[in-house]
């Protein structure tokens, strides 16, 4: 009686749909063991998210055999021949290439682009060799080997999975490798703790019935009988339907693991990880890590610097937990809505004296409101630089952004002190950039998100809307919003493609003279309207907002993300340039606040404490920020400044009138800012020289160490 045939389509379809099966049981068995399965608001999305990125992992482990796997009689079809060694060495390289690619990718797909082309170039070898069918049955026995391999990765990731959050809370990362350090007491600890000889046998018996498995499922694997074009069709279709399930989401963004902490709950968060994907983008130590050694060695010097005495925390760790008495400058409880301006370089605008004069309404509001024209950025880069100034750490992560890292997402924000504030987020395009979804919506879980497909307004490029649509719809939601209310608008207009929208009618472009452009600090004419439409929409905004109610009562926060060295005719200080760092930073509120210009020098770091300050908040930080009307800090008060296109990195502190800059080997050089020419002081000045340099490499190495020590406050078990 002859058994009856299965095509390879269906083989991979119940394969698929078998893996798929295990790894929601096993999300279930983590719910049920470590919460139980009582419903609650949000365990469905989270089970729902878990779902998609184990639909993603099952599509990863298909790719392989959907693009080589071939019944015999395919293979007799085949245009050429191989020798039987060739055939059977192009499949395991293939193969063994393909786990690379996967293990490479998952933490940089630049460094997999070039695993990618190799493994696409031996696929399309192997895919169109033909080979003796004596080779048929050692086929078999490669892709029995991969899928037991594969699977077997799989279950092994979920069982450390299940012992890890057993034991710490969190899901399997690259963290945990650093128990392999130590290995024999790890592995001990293991022994003594975990049901591991049980773990194993059960492990290897579930092992031998997937093996039993998938020999059963592809022991009579036979080509369908129907016409090339419908083989064909089921061709194509099976590819899209793998790239959707890896590309896991209807955006121009995939689904990434920061949707996962958008949830209210933090273990909702942990539910819908999925621990081998987790583990595979968390396998770095992404954060460039940190020099305990050094931290406590700076913790005197820091300490002194922020006018507080050195101090443990309850772990033992060193910390500059503080508490900032606010100096209220407003009645009540006004609404504040901050303003990111892309790109915004102080030299290409009209307050620092730009001769084109491109932002008009950006002078208008710093002579109307509180200017801060020594204000500097750390580094040039938006992600980080949100990530500054919404917690108080300068991101010096030297690997990834520490937005785009699962392991820094715990974050403690001054923001949390407005309990009593509904909190805003308007941001043209998608909030999956640079995955910053997560460290809003983790760390501020009240906060309402207007992003890509929420607005009316027509998308103008990939950044999304444009400005003043963004501003003005951001105008329109306020309006209806009970106060007091904060809100974040970031824009992103002032960035190439530097799209001028053509609906935008009551805007004309200028064209200034090739040298008139480059005296001023641009580089093309798109580049100049760019900015020009950014001060516009920043008119438009505060035009319609000033007929609203809730203007009166409402404190503007304004200051550029970064600036820009393209243009600038300032050549001091290479990649740590003022171009890039020195921004405009305005605090407009008319009728709350009186105008003044201030000279002292602020960072981005202390937006946040000044502006909690102001409110009369008082606060509770660990980080670098400082409260810039506080009379005592402002004898110390300093910028610092970083560059990560350059590793080892190099950096900076402005302080005074001064700019030490800091070589990665080490070397000081000291400068005066206010000289166009200014000469190394370092030898002239070595006290101030070694001064500088102690303080700015304990920013550094306070920075490193915060980006992993800053939780938020409920974890300590305090609230705000």
């Amino acid at each position: 009686m002859m058994r009856s045939s299965r095509s390879k389509t269906a083989f991979l379809a119940l394969a698929g749909l078998g893996v798929l099966s295990l790894l929601t049981l096993g999300r279930l068995a983590f719910l049920a063991h470590f919460q139980g399965l009582a419903r609650e608001a949000g365990l469905g999305h989270a089970l729902y998210l878990g779902f998609k990125f184990d639909v993603r992992w099952v599509a990863i482990l298909l790719v392989p055999p959907w693009l080589l796997l071939r019944t015999q009689a395919e293979a007799a079809d085949s245009l050429a021949t191989l020798r039987r060694g060739a055939a059977w060495a192009s499949l395991v390289v293939s193969l063994l290439v393909y786990m690379a690619l996967v293990a490479v990718a998952m933490v940089d797909d630049r460094r997999g682009r070039v695993w990618l082309v190799a493994f696409l170039l031996l696929a399309g070898l192997t895919r169109w060799a033909g080979k003796p069918v004596g080779f048929a049955k050692a086929e078999a026995r490669i892709w029995l080997v991969y899928g037991c391999m594969a699977v077997g990765f799989t279950l092994l990731c979920y069982a450390f999975d299940f012992g890890a959050f057993a034991y710490i809370h969190t899901r399997l990362n690259g963290t945990l490798l650093m128990f392999l350090e130590n290995f024999g007491t790890s592995a001990r600890m293991v022994w003594e703790s975990y049901p591991v000889m049980p773990g194993v046998l059960g492990l290897t018996a579930l092992m031998v019935l997937i093996a039993w498995a998938f020999k059963k499922l592809g022991s009579n694997l036979a080509p369908a009988h129907v016409s090339r074009s419908r083989r064909w069709g089921v061709a194509w279709l099976g590819a899209i339907l793998l790239i959707a399930g890896m590309w896991g989401k209807w955006s121009l963004y995939p689904l990434r693991w920061g949707e996962a902490f958008e949830a209210p709950k933090p273990f909702h968060a942990h539910l819908a990880l999925n621990p081998v994907l987790f583990f595979l983008e968390t396998r770095e130590e992404m954060d460039g890590g940190y020099d305990l050694k050094a931290v406590q060695a700076s913790q005197s010097l820091i300490s002194a610097h922020f006018h507080i005495p050195p101090a443990n925390d309850k772990e033992g760790l060193p910390t500059l937990l503080r508490r900032i008495t606010p100096r209220p400058q407003v009645q009540g409880r006004p609404n504040v809505v901050f303003i990111q301006c892309e790109s915004l370089a102080a030299f290409k605008t009209s307050p620092f004296g730009n001769p084109l004069d491109p932002t008009p309404t950006l002078s208008r509001l710093a002579d109307e409101g509180i200017f801060f024209d020594r204000f500097y950025v750390v580094m040039e880069n938006t992600s980080r630089s949100m990530f500054a100034t919404l917690f108080g750490t300068p991101d010096v992560s030297s690997v990834q952004n520490a937005t785009r890292n699962p392991l820094l997402v715990d974050q403690h924000t001054l923001l949390s002190y407005l309990t009593d504030y509904r909190k805003h987020y308007f941001l043209g395009g998608s909030a999956n950039w640079a995955q910053i979804r997560a460290a809003l919506h983790h760390n501020l879980p009240d906060l309402v998100l207007h992003e890509e497909g929420s607005f009316k307004s027509p998308k103008v490029d990939v950044w999304g809307i444009c400005d003043q649509d963004l501003l003005l719809e951001a105008n329109a939601a306020l309006v209806h919003e009970p106060q007091p209310f904060f809100a974040y608008v970031q824009t992103s207009g002032n960035h190439p493609p530097y799209t001028i929208p053509s609906h935008i009618k009551d805007f004309q472009r200028v064209s200034p003279s090739a040298e008139g452009l480059k005296a001023a600090g641009f580089v093309s004419g798109d580049e100049f309207n760019a900015l020009r439409l950014m001060d516009h929409a920043l008119d438009a905004f505060f035009k319609e907002a000033s007929r609203e109610p809730y203007y009166k009562d409402t404190i503007f926060v304004l200051w550029g993300d970064h600036g820009i060295p393209r243009g600038s005719n300032d050549p001091r200080f290479g990649d740590l340039t003022l171009a890039i760092h020195n921004v405009p930073f305005i605090i407009y509120a008319p009728g709350l606040l009186k105008p003044q210009r201030r000279h002292s020098i602020a960072s981005q770091v202390d937006i946040l404490p000044t502006l909690l300050s102001m409110l009369g908040r008082e606060t509770e930080t660990q980080t670098l920020g400082r409260d810039l009307f506080d009379p005592a800090m402002d004898p110390a008060s300093c910028a610092f400044t970083f560059t990560t296109f350059r590793r080892p990195p190099r950096m900076g502190l402005l302080q005074d009138d001064l700019y030490l800059n800091l070589e990665p080997d080490g070397r000081p050089a000291l400068y005066a800012v206010d000289q166009s020419d200014p000469k190394n002081q370092a030898a002239s000045n070595p006290a101030r020289t070694t001064e500088m340099s102690h303080l700015t490499q304990a920013y550094e190495t306070w920075s490193r160490f915060l980006l992993s020590h800053n939780k938020p406050l409920a974890q300590r078990g305090t609230k705000p």
